[in-house]
């Protein structure tokens, strides 16, 4: 768990604090006298831009960043983005014993100020995480530093309560991101099923069945299978299971865990190749949503599905005309071998569909580049063809600050997946429409359940300088299950 705690303003911070302060906050240290030296200094900051000083006051902190926002900016979209924006460039992995964030300013009671300063909180708690922390440096990773929220008396329970939401999003994030990230060779479809086993070991409410490469060829999951077949790192199907609500009907979650992809035998460009480990974020985030659920104990039942493959152009790989048996029955002509996760998708929908009989069913998936040219880098795809499935996570979307933009849905896009040899093909026959392509034609693998696909192949990874996993839409999906629960909790 985070180091993570709420702390009462008239408690002293530790000498190497970062303290962030925003405009309009700190209602407490007033009646601190150790603090009186910075009154001069916030009404010389007031109005001015967001900066961080490095001040060295004994009793206060070793570095201060002024936010210069107060609760009402952050209820606009330009304003929160604009200050995560700072919350991340001011708090780098610099060894910092702890971050201060003063809370003062907001209103706990406030669903929209709660939302927007939840948004912030986790944020600046997977600002602590980085790629270090995965251990391949041969130097030691610095200590990740301690996060205290700065309240008032009346409301601390309120920050006590809202905390333990961020730390329990924050940590399956973390979970999701250093699967992610860690390089390929560390992170194969049999290494992730043993991976998962032991967590179920561990957490009695979770449990964890795997199927290996016979059983996923017995079974009939034969697109999973033509993905897989072509490597020395044999494919899996894990199902892993919350139960925290009897025998409630569950809600399915499934992940595309293509572990690497190197377009087979459509073999991808040096450049197209580099960040292909992480293929499989998708399958990484139905992993740690499952933590974040089990660590809220929610009162519900939630099922991840994680298809897993790895995509190798060898004499055993899938060719371009061949056609392959999924597990709901329908043929496929694969036209393209680097279109390989709406393949494992497919099977994995089907398996979820037939098999656990969910409420509804929800893929995770990096799946295609043209949903970046059409939303860039913060805006998730999602197509259902559940109008209220649809639209609730569209408002999950805006409590969480976790955006997701809807694309069309259709019978206008059938031509797009006709096959003339089997029932369908995994590619369309121009290069129009990819994005909503390839998620209608998963459309076709859940029967007749309410489904919804969100391509995150531009939100589940942080750029900039490096490339990183973001552990995105863990906060969409996480409030979207609370939400869902909501009426019979208050009921």
């Amino acid at each position: 768990m985070l180091d993570a705690s709420v702390t009462l303003w008239s408690t002293p911070l530790p000498a190497t604090t970062h303290l962030l302060l925003w405009q309009g906050g700190a209602h407490g240290y007033r009646e601190q006298a150790v603090l009186q030296p910075i009154e001069t200094l916030l009404a010389e900051l007031n109005g001015r831009p967001s900066t961080t000083l490095d001040l060295g006051l004994a009793g206060l902190c070793q570095r201060l960043t002024w936010l210069a926002a107060d609760h009402q900016t952050l209820l606009e979209p330009a304003g929160l983005r604009e200050m995560t924006d700072v919350l991340i460039r001011a708090v780098p992995a610099d060894g910092t014993g702890c971050v201060a964030l003063d809370i003062t300013p907001f209103s706990l009671e406030n669903p929209a100020q709660r939302a927007a300063l939840r948004h912030c909180i986790v944020t600046l708690q997977n600002q602590f995480y980085q790629l270090p922390l995965l251990g391949y440096r041969s130097a030691p990773s610095r200590a990740e530093p301690a996060l205290r929220l700065l309240a008032v008396p009346e409301e601390y329970p309120l920050a006590e309560a809202l905390l333990k939401e961020c730390c329990a999003i924050s940590c399956g994030m973390r979970v999701a991101r250093r699967m992610a990230d860690r390089p390929s060779q560390d992170c194969t479809p049999v290494s992730v099923a043993d991976e998962l086993a032991s967590y179920a070991a561990q957490h009695d409410e979770v449990s964890c069945e795997i199927l290996d490469e016979e059983a996923i060829r017995t079974l009939g999951l034969g697109a999973l299978h033509a993905v897989g077949k072509g490597s020395l790192n044999p494919p899996r199907l894990i199902l892993l299971r919350y139960r925290g609500s009897g025998d409630a009907q569950p809600y399915a979650v499934v992940g595309k865990g293509v572990t690497f992809d190197s377009g087979g035998l459509w073999l991808k460009e040096g450049e197209g190749m580099r960040t292909m480990k992480y293929d499989m974020c998708g399958a990484a985030v139905v992993f740690g949503l499952i933590d974040t659920v089990r660590r809220l104990a929610l009162p519900l039942n939630l099922d991840a599905v994680l298809v897993l493959a790895e995509n190798m152009p060898t004499d055993r790989a899938m060719r371009p005309g061949d056609v392959v048996t999924t597990y709901a029955g329908h043929t496929v002509e694969i036209i393209n071998t680097d279109a390989e996760g709406r393949l494992v998708l497919a099977d994995g929908i089907a398996f979820a569909d037939r098999q656990l009989s969910p409420r509804c069913i929800i893929d995770v998936a990096t799946l295609t580049g043209a949903v970046v040219k059409a939303l860039g880098y913060d805006i998730s795809g999602l197509m259902s063809n559940d109008p209220a499935l649809g639209s609730a996570l569209t408002r999950a979307a805006e409590s969480s600050r976790d955006r997701l933009w809807a694309l069309p849905f259709d019978d206008s896009f059938e031509p797009q997946i006709k096959s003339y040899i089997a029932d369908f093909t995994n590619t369309p026959p121009n290069n129009a429409a990819i994005a909503v392509s390839a998620g209608y034609f998963l459309s076709k693998f859940c029967g007749n359940r309410p489904w919804a696909h969100l391509d995150v192949s531009g939100t589940a990874l942080r750029r900039g300088d490096y490339t990183q996993a973001s552990g995105r839409p863990i906060p969409l999906l996480t409030e979207f299950l609370i939400q869902q629960i909501a009426p019979a909790m208050n009921g």
